[in-house]
């Protein structure tokens, strides 16, 4: 093998190009994580590397004319043919990673704003602490896809979806034990009463949602129009004295119509809140000690504008959009009913 590698030159050059590409290849493996992504092709690579570097290194050390690089050679050329394969596997699966991580906090980035809107429906600490963590869990998974760190990036978001999961699970279980609540029957009363009168007058009729945060106006039994609202920071509590930032449920009538300029909020329609039933029922609060005795029953609950801020803000008013406020105003008048429950229950609508 000496002899003939004297008259092949080849023999007696090491693979230093098959070499170098090698190592290329392995720092594109490295830096797309091979280790972790291609574990066994990226560690046969590195081998076959290592004995080609030391079958070169103990072939420079003879003789020029009695070393043979063959050995090298192969062993050179199955470390780049590895080290190849394990670079585009590498770069493959991180791709691969990559797109499965950017879909879930894709994924988790969309369904938080859904569910926390969802929440408004639902006032609960729980639920607000689930929302929370998968607002944590995105932060984690957007720092982790900024290091390229995408399995961590995955994690994290499936762990957002999950705390978003059982904040559905919450609310779904709220808003049932809310619509099979004891009030659901004085709702119903109301609403039949409110339709009935509007029927019989031919005027048209507000009824207020506040678990679904719409404002319906219906004439005749057929509703004409529907807005989206903002409630008080209560939510769907029920009002019970001044200060509580809760919208009122009840009977009520359009006493004044404000225009812009007359109110803080664009318009206003003022009802006349608390009428004799509420103040019936805030006495009763009192006596069983539900309002303590220096509280007041409150006043001024006006359905007003610069609402559409999809989430509750006021004092305990209704707010509209400014536009749907001026949609609204020119459809009612004085005296025009308005009817505030917790929800409508679905067989009084016709």
């Amino acid at each position: 093998m000496a002899a003939a590698c004297l008259l092949a030159v080849a023999c007696a050059q090491a693979p230093l190009a098959d070499m170098e590409t090698a190592r290329a290849a392995m720092e594109r493996a490295a830096a797309a994580d091979g280790v972790a992504r291609a574990p066994e092709l990226c560690a046969a690579a590195h081998s076959a590397l290592a004995r080609a570097e030391a079958e070169v290194h103990v072939q420079s050390r003879r003789r020029f004319w009695s070393r043979d690089y063959t050995e090298a050679a192969r062993l050179a050329y199955t470390a780049r043919l590895a080290a190849e394969i394990c670079a585009f596997r590498a770069a493959a699966v991180r791709a691969r990673q990559r797109a499965g991580a950017l879909s879930t906090v894709q994924d988790l980035e969309t369904s938080i704003p859904r569910v926390a809107d969802l929440a408004r429906h639902a006032r609960d600490e729980v639920v607000a602490s689930d929302i929370l963590n998968a607002e944590i869990a995105l932060g984690e998974a957007r720092s982790a896809v900024e290091k390229q760190q995408y399995e961590r990036a995955r994690e994290a978001s499936k762990r957002g979806l999950a705390h978003l999961a059982e904040a559905v699970t919450d609310i779904n279980r709220i808003i049932d034990d809310f619509n099979s609540g004891p009030r659901r029957i004085v709702w119903t009363k109301w609403v039949k009463a409110t339709l009935d009168e509007s029927a019989r007058t031919g005027e048209a009729v507000i009824l207020v949602d506040k678990l679904r945060r719409e404002l319906h106006l219906f004439r005749r039994q057929e509703e004409i129009v529907s807005y989206p609202v903002d409630l008080g920071v209560a939510g769907v509590a029920s009002k019970t004295h001044a200060g509580d930032d809760a919208t009122p449920e009840g009977r009520y009538r359009i006493t004044e119509i404000r225009g812009p300029g007359q109110t803080h909020y664009y318009r206003a329609l003022m009802i006349d809140y608390p009428n004799a039933e509420d103040r019936s029922r805030f006495r009763r609060l009192k006596r069983v000690g539900q309002v303590s005795s220096d509280q007041e029953i409150g006043s001024l609950i006006e359905i007003h504008g610069q609402g559409g801020r999809s989430q509750d803000w006021t004092k305990g008013c209704v707010a509209l959009d400014n536009d749907d406020m001026d949609d609204l105003v020119p459809k009612v008048h004085l005296g025009t009913a308005v009817t505030i429950v917790g929800t409508i229950p679905d067989e009084t609508l016709p």
